[in-house]
């Protein structure tokens, strides 16, 4: 049974009386995947190590607990003495793979060290909270349908639960009064007197609880997708995914193109839904990190879920209509792109995301819920979902907190408060009621972003700057009023998965880049190889007599390779230009895993290369079964050169590009 811990107050636990400890070590995560190399976290210019805490800060003579965390010192001359301190949402996620690459290249960067920390509970902290229970049962539930599914997620959750309890871990120390109690030891253990504090999505939940409990020391807070306690966001996820998607058909009604390329993105969209629900697919995804591939189930359901999730991500809502365009032609190789990116994301602690949840969130009464200004796809699965996390806390047995934990927080340190329009979990309307109570508090919406909106575009990192120089005068946000959401993805862009291998900088397709770049230039030696030969020879001996049907068989074959070789260098040179164009110009097409339709041209040229791969092949053949076609060095040419254009076919096959586009 559930068990309410009425004496924990909604002040959370006393600090402990000893001084924080910070104990240096190596960087613990990852750094930048780079394909061929890694830059670590030492590479990346961070200070790594761990600050040890109380499991519970009640008990300062209790279990004591590791916080990994990261320290970038700032570079410009008069750098400022307080740092920004970065919390990463879930609750259990991982900030150092996010904020260790957005944040070091920016003009806060320089003014001010940054502190990048993980939560207690979350990955590299000691003890880490994650289920690789769940990882183990992924082929078989992505195959299943959603009931047998949840089914097979719920064991292993349940048995996660039951493991880390046999550790001895005390999952009611992992809450959000305890959590936001570590953030000042760790400003402390650092040497910091005064600081600031950015919190994202549940960071903005932690980031309240902090100004409410332990004010000392809190200069200015950035709370980014706001959390409010007031507000239960698991409740209100239906209404969420039903403003998010109002905000991207409303952006595409509002713009002609949009309009006019796809009409009724709305209808459309659902009747895939119900479409999908009625006659449900099997797709095949591959695991970016091994390549192995999966069966996944999908029908209509599943399909509004992977959408609702892609909508974190930025520029996604342009991206929507063209996904739905490609669905109703039955072209799936967006989604199997993509889908993998979230289910195969490993770096979320799910252990401490059901503690910290079913502590404080769990008390929802699903029947009172109202679905009646819902669309009906959206009602129909409402309360079956929240059900869900219900029945999992009633499982996850952990500790309830206080019933006045979910008060709006009263503060007068500055806050500024950011949202983006097209947010699909933490609308704008969630940092409105959470200012309310916040007499400092500046409030903006990026029209523009998605879930998290610090640090992707030069004008809201401006404003940061500014609010963190001085965070008593409201920062000028005027940039804001000239952002406009991004136009829709043309209908007639191509859709290519392999830049999403290209985005992610995968090894393998970096390999297999530089062996089609090392089989190209095999390719084009001939010519270099075969005049030469014909210059030495003319000088020499002369050329060898051969038959009026070899002499035939031998220009046929050297014509095939030699014009093998123009369409590859052509097909290679126009793709690596439109692939530069498209990551370094056009994020939104970068993000919709297409190039514009005027790369066609270039797209074709591998049927090309097909049709005179078969030809050579054939010519290569033919020429070892005459003797008088060839010396035995040449055949042997040959031979190679045939078997490196059949290997570049292969791996522009392996790549989805032998094909035209559709």
């Amino acid at each position: 049974m559930v068990v309410l811990v009425a004496f924990l107050g909604v002040r959370g636990a006393a600090a402990q009386d000893t001084e924080p400890a910070f104990i240096p070590s190596a960087c613990m995560f990852e750094g930048v995947d780079l394909g061929l190399t890694t830059l670590d976290g030492a590479a990346l210019g961070f200070e790594c190590g761990y600050v040890v805490v109380p499991e519970r800060h009640s008990e300062a003579d209790g279990a004591t607990i590791r916080i990994p965390v990261a320290v970038r010192r700032a570079t410009a001359a008069d750098a400022r003495p307080d740092p920004l301190l970065l919390a990463q949402g879930g609750p259990g996620g991982d900030a150092f793979g996010v904020f260790s690459l957005l944040v070091p290249n920016t003009e806060i960067a320089a003014n001010r060290d940054i502190v990048i920390f993980n939560q207690r509970g979350t990955p590299y902290a000691e003890p880490d909270l994650s289920c690789p229970e769940t990882e183990a049962i992924l082929p078989q539930m992505l195959a299943a349908s959603e009931e047998i599914g949840q089914q097979l997620y719920d064991e292993a959750i349940d048995a996660c639960y039951a493991r880390l309890r046999g550790e001895g871990i005390d999952l009611s120390a992992y809450n959000s009064l305890e959590n936001a109690a570590d953030i000042p030891l760790i400003a402390r253990a650092l040497g910091y007197e005064t600081y600031n504090f950015y919190g994202v999505s549940y960071g903005t939940l932690l980031g309240l609880h902090l100004m409410r409990n332990h004010p000392e020391g809190l200069r200015a807070v950035i709370l980014d997708s706001v959390v409010p306690p007031d507000i239960n966001f698991i409740s209100e996820i239906p209404a969420s995914e039903d403003r998010v998607l109002s905000e991207v058909f409303a952006a595409c009604e509002a713009d002609p193109a949009c309009r006019e390329q796809y009409p009724d993105l709305e209808e459309r969209f659902f009747t895939l839904v119900r479409q999908y629900n009625e006659n449900p697919v099997t797709l095949a995804l591959a695991n970016p990190d091994t390549g192995e591939r999966y069966d996944a189930y999908m029908d209509g359901t599943t399909l509004r879920s992977i959408l609702f999730q892609l909508l974190y991500v930025p520029r996604m809502s342009a991206v929507f209509p063209k996904m739905v365009a490609d669905l109703e032609k039955g072209d799936t190789r967006y989604i199997e792109s993509m889908w993998p990116l979230l289910v195969f994301d490993q770096l979320v602690s799910e252990g401490m995301y059901y503690s910290v949840i079913c502590a404080e969130d769990a008390d929802i009464d699903v029947a009172a819920i109202p679905l009646e200004s819902l669309r009906p796809e959206i009602g129909e699965t409402a309360r079956d979902d929240i059900q869900s996390y219900v029945d999992a806390c009633a499982r996850w047995q952990v500790e309830l907190l206080p019933p006045a934990i979910d008060d709006p927080v009263i503060s007068d340190i500055p806050t500024l408060l950011l949202s983006g329009r097209f947010d699909p979990i933490t609308p704008p309307a969630f940092a409105a009621a959470a200012a309310a109570r916040l007499s400092n508090a500046t409030v903006l919406v990026d029209p523009t972003a998605s879930h998290g909106v610090a640090f992707f575009n030069p004008c809201v990192n401006g404003i940061i700057s500014e609010f963190l120089d001085d965070p008593t005068a409201s920062p000028d946000s005027t940039c804001l009023t000239a952002l406009r959401a991004p136009a829709a993805v043309p209908v007639d862009a191509i859709t290519v998965p392999l830049l999403a291998d290209v985005n992610s900088l995968n090894l393998r397709t970096l390999a297999l880049f530089g062996l089609a770049g090392a089989l190209l230039m095999l390719v084009l030696s001939p010519f270099l190889v075969w005049p030469s030969v014909y210059i030495v020879r003319a000088f020499g001996d002369g050329q060898p007599a051969r038959t009026h049907k070899a002499r035939r068989l031998r220009l046929i074959s050297r014509l095939a390779v030699l014009v093998f070789g123009v369409l590859a260098l052509i097909f290679a040179v126009g793709l690596l230009g439109f692939i530069v164009r498209t990551v370094i110009v056009d994020q939104t097409l970068l993000t919709a895993l297409a190039l514009p339709a005027s790369a066609a041209p270039v797209l074709w040229l591998p049927l090309l290369l097909m049709v005179v791969g078969v030809v050579i092949v054939i010519a290569a053949v033919l020429i070892w079964r005459r003797r008088d076609a060839d010396s035995v060095l040449g055949k042997i040419y040959y031979a190679i050169l045939t078997i490196a254009a059949v290997t570049l076919l292969v791996i522009i096959a392996l790549q989805g590009l032998l094909l035209p586009p559709l």
